[in-house]
């Protein structure tokens, strides 16, 4: 594992600071998913301390990643970023003295991970064609209901709860 994601608590004592800033490559997220990708750097900034019997890290951090248009499916750049992150450890956990907080980085900026865009900044020019695929609404803001066979249009979900 990369030396760079280390943080040694000895180091912290006596209210030290570690200040991290660092670059990773993009491989550190380990995806392989056809429909997420990252290409460009990881850029970490942030500190780590102690405070009583806790490893606290506050950290910022950014990268770009590709996921498909909501519209046409081609790949879209995102920025995916954390800023003011804090994360605590007890001590107990860290074995050896040694804090790895790959894993809290990797799950954290896939969090952040939108879930869906639009190419062209939000001006797809495919959304044209797929219109009529779309629900259309008044001018009250509010959606049309569709002529047509619904068969669950009459479910009544509250069912269990006016049995009890």
């Amino acid at each position: 594992m990369d030396e760079r994601f280390k943080i040694y608590v000895e180091q912290l004592r006596d209210g030290h600071v570690e200040k991290l800033a660092e670059t990773f490559e993009p491989a550190i997220l380990e995806v392989q998913d056809a429909d997420l990708s990252f290409t460009e750097p990881v850029e970490v900034r942030g500190e780590a301390y102690l405070a009583d019997d806790m490893l606290v890290m506050h950290v910022d951090a950014h990268t770009y990643g590709n996921i498909p248009c909501r519209i046409c499916n081609e790949s879209v750049k995102v920025k995916v970023e954390f800023e003011g992150f804090y994360h605590a450890v007890p001590l107990d956990e860290v074995k050896g003295g040694i804090y790895n907080y790959h894993t809290v980085l990797r799950e954290t900026l896939l969090l952040e991970v939108p879930p869906l865009a639009e190419c062209h900044q939000g001006k797809c020019p495919q959304r044209k064609t797929m219109q009529k695929y779309f629900k259309k609404e008044n001018a009250a803001g509010e959606k049309e209901v569709e002529d047509g066979y619904r068969p669950f249009a009459d479910l009544d979900l509250d069912f269990e709860q006016k049995n009890k």
